[in-house]
């Protein structure tokens, strides 16, 4: 992928995080935890680990975006 492509695939997939975020923010203030009868509210795992995964995978990207070409004496 050239730098504008990972640049792109950055923002693609922070714009992913922000609404896995915001899913994420409904989840913590509407559930309620079931599994130990509490009336604590939670966030599904499966979403929080969705959540970190697109926001690394967002990360990495932008890294890479920043990089610049190898010149052939480096290669």
């Amino acid at each position: 992928m050239t730098a504008d492509e990972h640049a792109a695939r950055a923002a693609e997939l922070a714009a992913e995080a922000e609404n896995l975020y915001q899913i994420c923010l409904v989840d913590y203030h509407t559930n309620i935890n079931e599994d130990d009868h509490s009336e604590e509210p939670y966030v599904p795992g499966a979403d929080l680990a969705m959540l970190t995964a697109t926001t690394q995978l967002a990360q990495l990207h932008a890294t890479l975006a920043l990089r610049r070409p190898a010149t052939t004496s480096e290669l």
